[in-house]
Protein backbone atom coordinates (compact mmCIF):
# COMPACT_ATOMS: atom_id res chain seq x y z
CA UNK A 1 0.00 0.00 0.00
CA UNK A 2 1.17 3.76 -0.86
CA UNK A 3 0.87 6.78 1.54
CA UNK A 4 -1.93 7.85 -1.00
CA UNK A 5 -4.11 5.07 0.26
CA UNK A 6 -4.43 6.01 3.37
CA UNK A 7 -3.57 10.16 3.03
CA UNK A 8 -4.81 12.87 1.24
CA UNK A 9 -3.47 16.36 0.37
CA UNK A 10 -2.12 18.05 3.31
CA UNK A 11 -1.51 14.74 4.84
CA UNK A 12 -4.23 14.13 6.54
CA UNK A 13 -6.20 10.99 6.92
CA UNK A 14 -8.66 9.48 4.34
CA UNK A 15 -12.10 10.04 5.31
CA UNK A 16 -12.63 5.96 4.84
CA UNK A 17 -9.85 5.30 7.04
CA UNK A 18 -11.33 8.09 9.64
CA UNK A 19 -14.49 6.26 9.74
CA UNK A 20 -12.47 2.91 10.21
CA UNK A 21 -10.88 4.81 13.20
CA UNK A 22 -14.04 6.73 14.47
CA UNK A 23 -16.33 2.94 14.73
CA UNK A 24 -13.22 1.38 16.47
CA UNK A 25 -13.07 4.20 18.89
CA UNK A 26 -16.63 4.02 19.49
CA UNK A 27 -16.41 -0.09 20.03
CA UNK A 28 -13.35 0.74 21.93
CA UNK A 29 -15.25 3.21 23.88
CA UNK A 30 -18.54 1.60 24.91
CA UNK A 31 -16.09 -0.85 26.16
CA UNK A 32 -14.33 1.31 28.21
CA UNK A 33 -17.52 2.53 30.08
CA UNK A 34 -19.59 0.00 29.81
CA UNK A 35 -17.03 -3.18 31.33
CA UNK A 36 -16.85 -1.46 34.86
CA UNK A 37 -20.41 -0.30 34.82
CA UNK A 38 -21.32 -4.61 34.56
CA UNK A 39 -18.68 -5.37 37.08
CA UNK A 40 -20.19 -2.90 39.35
CA UNK A 41 -23.62 -4.50 38.62
CA UNK A 42 -22.86 -8.20 39.74
CA UNK A 43 -20.78 -6.64 42.28
CA UNK A 44 -23.74 -5.04 43.61
CA UNK A 45 -26.09 -8.22 42.48
CA UNK A 46 -23.41 -10.20 44.70
CA UNK A 47 -23.72 -8.51 47.33
CA UNK A 48 -27.58 -8.15 47.20
CA UNK A 49 -27.73 -4.83 47.01
CA UNK A 50 -29.60 -5.29 43.56
CA UNK A 51 -32.28 -8.30 42.52
CA UNK A 52 -30.49 -10.38 40.20
CA UNK A 53 -33.73 -11.09 38.48
CA UNK A 54 -34.12 -7.55 37.75
CA UNK A 55 -30.35 -6.99 36.55
CA UNK A 56 -30.86 -9.61 34.23
CA UNK A 57 -33.64 -8.38 32.96
CA UNK A 58 -32.36 -4.83 32.95
CA UNK A 59 -31.47 -4.88 29.23
CA UNK A 60 -34.94 -4.86 27.73
CA UNK A 61 -36.31 -2.38 29.94
CA UNK A 62 -36.66 1.39 30.09
CA UNK A 63 -33.69 1.38 33.06
CA UNK A 64 -31.93 -0.55 30.05
CA UNK A 65 -32.68 1.91 27.64
CA UNK A 66 -31.52 4.55 29.41
CA UNK A 67 -28.67 3.89 30.78
CA UNK A 68 -27.21 2.78 27.16
CA UNK A 69 -28.76 5.91 25.79
CA UNK A 70 -27.11 7.64 28.19
CA UNK A 71 -23.54 5.93 27.82
CA UNK A 72 -23.84 6.21 23.99
CA UNK A 73 -24.49 9.85 24.61
CA UNK A 74 -21.05 10.37 26.77
CA UNK A 75 -19.39 9.02 24.52
CA UNK A 76 -20.41 9.80 20.45
CA UNK A 77 -20.25 13.45 21.11
CA UNK A 78 -16.65 14.40 22.68
CA UNK A 79 -15.63 11.64 20.05
CA UNK A 80 -17.18 13.04 16.85
CA UNK A 81 -16.46 16.83 17.69
CA UNK A 82 -12.56 15.61 18.55
CA UNK A 83 -12.56 13.44 14.92
CA UNK A 84 -14.73 16.52 13.20
CA UNK A 85 -12.07 18.90 15.15
CA UNK A 86 -8.80 17.30 14.47
CA UNK A 87 -9.22 14.97 11.73
CA UNK A 88 -11.80 16.22 9.14
CA UNK A 89 -10.53 20.45 10.23
CA UNK A 90 -14.83 21.18 9.72
CA UNK A 91 -17.13 22.09 12.59
CA UNK A 92 -19.81 20.37 14.23
CA UNK A 93 -22.83 22.88 12.43
CA UNK A 94 -21.33 21.74 9.32
CA UNK A 95 -22.14 18.08 10.16
CA UNK A 96 -26.19 19.19 9.26
CA UNK A 97 -27.25 21.28 12.01
CA UNK A 98 -27.13 24.25 9.51
CA UNK A 99 -30.51 26.22 10.13
CA UNK A 100 -31.32 27.47 6.81
CA UNK A 101 -34.51 29.13 6.07
CA UNK A 102 -37.01 26.12 6.31
CA UNK A 103 -34.90 23.69 8.65
CA UNK A 104 -37.90 23.81 11.37
CA UNK A 105 -40.50 22.19 8.48
CA UNK A 106 -37.62 19.78 8.24
CA UNK A 107 -38.38 18.75 11.75
CA UNK A 108 -42.01 18.83 11.26
CA UNK A 109 -42.21 16.81 8.11
CA UNK A 110 -39.81 13.89 10.15
CA UNK A 111 -42.06 14.04 13.02
CA UNK A 112 -44.98 13.78 11.05
CA UNK A 113 -43.90 10.75 8.71
CA UNK A 114 -42.08 8.61 11.83
CA UNK A 115 -45.80 8.46 13.36
CA UNK A 116 -47.63 8.02 9.91
CA UNK A 117 -46.23 4.73 9.44
CA UNK A 118 -45.86 3.77 13.16
CA UNK A 119 -49.42 4.72 12.97
CA UNK A 120 -50.02 2.70 9.73
CA UNK A 121 -48.33 -0.47 11.78
CA UNK A 122 -50.67 -0.07 14.71
CA UNK A 123 -53.99 0.33 12.35
CA UNK A 124 -53.42 -2.72 10.33
CA UNK A 125 -52.35 -4.63 13.57
CA UNK A 126 -55.77 -3.91 14.85
CA UNK A 127 -57.50 -4.25 11.92
CA UNK A 128 -56.20 -7.69 11.41
CA UNK A 129 -56.76 -8.95 14.67
CA UNK A 130 -53.28 -9.68 15.34
CA UNK A 131 -53.21 -6.96 18.25
CA UNK A 132 -55.31 -6.96 21.18
CA UNK A 133 -56.03 -3.03 22.90
CA UNK A 134 -57.49 -3.42 26.58
CA UNK A 135 -57.38 0.22 28.26
CA UNK A 136 -55.45 2.97 28.62
CA UNK A 137 -52.11 3.73 30.75
CA UNK A 138 -53.77 6.20 32.61
CA UNK A 139 -56.34 3.16 33.68
CA UNK A 140 -53.60 1.20 35.28
CA UNK A 141 -51.37 4.01 36.84
CA UNK A 142 -51.99 7.80 38.31
CA UNK A 143 -52.01 10.64 35.79
CA UNK A 144 -49.27 11.65 37.00
CA UNK A 145 -46.90 8.85 36.83
CA UNK A 146 -48.07 8.50 33.05
CA UNK A 147 -47.30 12.29 31.89
CA UNK A 148 -44.04 11.75 33.86
CA UNK A 149 -43.06 8.27 32.13
CA UNK A 150 -43.99 9.80 28.74
CA UNK A 151 -41.49 12.51 29.64
CA UNK A 152 -38.59 10.07 30.19
CA UNK A 153 -39.06 8.54 27.10
CA UNK A 154 -39.22 11.45 25.22
CA UNK A 155 -35.86 12.59 26.59
CA UNK A 156 -34.63 9.24 26.44
CA UNK A 157 -35.69 8.64 23.66
CA UNK A 158 -34.77 12.20 21.41
CA UNK A 159 -30.92 11.39 22.79
CA UNK A 160 -30.67 8.22 21.28
CA UNK A 161 -32.08 9.93 17.97
CA UNK A 162 -29.44 12.45 18.11
CA UNK A 163 -26.62 10.24 19.24
CA UNK A 164 -27.41 7.53 16.34
CA UNK A 165 -28.34 10.30 13.83
CA UNK A 166 -24.95 12.01 14.62
CA UNK A 167 -22.28 8.98 14.29
CA UNK A 168 -24.31 7.32 11.37
CA UNK A 169 -26.10 9.66 9.23
CA UNK A 170 -23.53 12.37 10.33
CA UNK A 171 -19.86 11.79 10.70
CA UNK A 172 -19.98 8.03 9.01
CA UNK A 173 -22.42 8.70 5.93
CA UNK A 174 -20.80 11.73 4.72
CA UNK A 175 -17.20 10.78 5.21
CA UNK A 176 -17.82 8.05 3.22
CA UNK A 177 -19.67 10.03 0.57
CA UNK A 178 -16.27 11.65 0.49
CA UNK A 179 -14.62 8.73 -0.97
CA UNK A 180 -17.13 6.63 -2.46
CA UNK A 181 -20.67 7.51 -4.34
CA UNK A 182 -23.75 8.15 -2.39
CA UNK A 183 -25.22 4.49 -2.89
CA UNK A 184 -21.94 2.95 -1.48
CA UNK A 185 -21.92 5.11 1.58
CA UNK A 186 -25.16 4.90 2.01
CA UNK A 187 -25.39 0.96 1.63
CA UNK A 188 -21.99 0.56 4.44
CA UNK A 189 -23.22 3.19 7.00
CA UNK A 190 -26.38 1.17 6.99
CA UNK A 191 -24.67 -2.67 7.26
CA UNK A 192 -22.84 -0.74 10.11
CA UNK A 193 -25.84 0.29 11.82
CA UNK A 194 -28.02 -2.60 11.85
CA UNK A 195 -24.74 -4.37 13.01
CA UNK A 196 -24.60 -1.87 16.04
CA UNK A 197 -28.09 -4.09 17.00
CA UNK A 198 -26.76 -7.19 16.86
CA UNK A 199 -26.89 -7.73 21.02
CA UNK A 200 -29.95 -6.01 20.91
CA UNK A 201 -32.94 -8.69 23.35
CA UNK A 202 -34.49 -10.95 20.89
CA UNK A 203 -32.45 -10.28 17.98
CA UNK A 204 -33.52 -12.22 14.42
CA UNK A 205 -31.99 -11.66 11.50
CA UNK A 206 -35.04 -10.26 9.34
CA UNK A 207 -34.92 -7.41 12.52
CA UNK A 208 -31.13 -6.85 11.73
CA UNK A 209 -32.42 -6.77 8.11
CA UNK A 210 -35.19 -4.13 8.77
CA UNK A 211 -32.71 -2.26 10.72
CA UNK A 212 -30.42 -2.08 7.90
CA UNK A 213 -33.42 -0.91 5.74
CA UNK A 214 -34.37 2.04 8.36
CA UNK A 215 -30.45 2.64 7.77
CA UNK A 216 -31.66 3.49 4.12
CA UNK A 217 -34.60 5.52 4.86
CA UNK A 218 -32.74 7.52 7.40
CA UNK A 219 -29.47 7.83 4.78
CA UNK A 220 -32.23 8.72 2.12
CA UNK A 221 -33.97 11.65 4.78
CA UNK A 222 -30.51 13.38 5.03
CA UNK A 223 -29.30 13.07 1.24
CA UNK A 224 -32.74 14.73 0.27
CA UNK A 225 -32.18 18.09 2.75
CA UNK A 226 -27.98 17.35 2.95
CA UNK A 227 -29.32 18.36 6.74
CA UNK A 228 -29.55 16.09 9.86
CA UNK A 229 -32.92 17.67 11.21
CA UNK A 230 -35.12 15.19 9.39
CA UNK A 231 -33.24 12.29 10.03
CA UNK A 232 -33.38 12.70 13.84
CA UNK A 233 -37.23 13.91 13.88
CA UNK A 234 -38.00 10.65 11.83
CA UNK A 235 -36.21 8.49 13.96
CA UNK A 236 -37.77 9.79 17.36
CA UNK A 237 -40.97 10.35 15.99
CA UNK A 238 -40.94 6.51 14.69
CA UNK A 239 -39.43 4.75 17.74
CA UNK A 240 -42.05 7.06 20.60
CA UNK A 241 -44.80 6.21 18.43
CA UNK A 242 -43.81 2.45 18.44
CA UNK A 243 -43.07 2.50 22.37
CA UNK A 244 -44.31 4.85 24.55
CA UNK A 245 -48.15 5.52 22.29
CA UNK A 246 -48.43 2.05 21.02
CA UNK A 247 -46.88 0.31 23.49
CA UNK A 248 -44.87 -2.22 21.05
CA UNK A 249 -41.25 -3.00 21.85
CA UNK A 250 -38.44 -0.85 20.50
CA UNK A 251 -35.80 -2.68 19.00
CA UNK A 252 -36.28 -5.20 21.47
CA UNK A 253 -36.57 -3.16 24.71
CA UNK A 254 -40.34 -3.37 26.43
CA UNK A 255 -42.02 -0.33 27.05
CA UNK A 256 -44.93 1.02 28.50
CA UNK A 257 -47.34 3.41 26.48
CA UNK A 258 -50.36 4.71 26.17
CA UNK A 259 -52.43 1.98 25.05
CA UNK A 260 -52.51 -1.17 26.94
CA UNK A 261 -51.99 -4.23 23.94
CA UNK A 262 -51.33 -7.49 23.84
CA UNK A 263 -49.58 -8.56 20.46
CA UNK A 264 -51.45 -11.96 19.47
CA UNK A 265 -50.14 -12.29 15.65
CA UNK A 266 -47.86 -14.45 14.19
CA UNK A 267 -43.65 -12.86 15.05
CA UNK A 268 -42.85 -13.04 11.33
CA UNK A 269 -45.45 -10.65 10.88
CA UNK A 270 -45.68 -8.40 13.62
CA UNK A 271 -41.79 -9.09 14.89
CA UNK A 272 -43.19 -10.56 18.72
CA UNK A 273 -41.24 -9.47 21.32
CA UNK A 274 -38.61 -7.18 19.43
CA UNK A 275 -40.98 -5.32 18.00
CA UNK A 276 -42.38 -4.15 14.72
CA UNK A 277 -39.07 -3.86 13.58
CA UNK A 278 -38.46 -7.59 13.29
CA UNK A 279 -41.52 -8.30 11.50
CA UNK A 280 -42.66 -8.13 7.77
CA UNK A 281 -45.07 -5.15 8.63
CA UNK A 282 -41.88 -3.29 9.61
CA UNK A 283 -40.59 -4.03 5.95
CA UNK A 284 -44.15 -2.92 4.40
CA UNK A 285 -43.97 0.16 6.56
CA UNK A 286 -40.28 1.24 6.13
CA UNK A 287 -40.35 0.72 2.19
CA UNK A 288 -43.93 2.88 2.20
CA UNK A 289 -41.33 5.63 4.21
CA UNK A 290 -39.05 5.31 1.42
CA UNK A 291 -41.51 5.82 -1.73
CA UNK A 292 -43.15 9.24 0.19
CA UNK A 293 -39.17 10.01 0.83
CA UNK A 294 -38.97 9.63 -2.87
CA UNK A 295 -41.82 11.56 -3.69
CA UNK A 296 -40.74 14.34 -1.46
CA UNK A 297 -37.34 14.46 -3.41
CA UNK A 298 -39.21 14.64 -6.78
CA UNK A 299 -41.32 17.21 -5.53
CA UNK A 300 -38.44 19.51 -4.54
CA UNK A 301 -39.49 19.76 -0.97
CA UNK A 302 -35.46 18.96 0.01
CA UNK A 303 -34.27 21.67 -1.52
Amino acid sequence: MTTREFFIKGGRLRPTWRVVCYVFALMAGTIAIGLPIGVLLVVMTAMGVLDQTAVMEMESTFAGLALSVLVSMILALPLTYFFRRFLDKDTMVNLGFDRKPGWWKEILGGLALGALLMGLVFLLEWAAGWLQVYGFAWQAQSSSTTILTLLGYVIILGLGAFWEELSFRGYILQNLNVDWAAIVALVASSILFGLSHVLNPNVTWLSLFNIFLAGVVLAICYLTTRQLWLPIAFHFSWNFFQGPIFSFPVSGISTSGLLLTQITGNSLITGGPFGPEAGVIGTFALVIGLLILWEWHRIGMGK
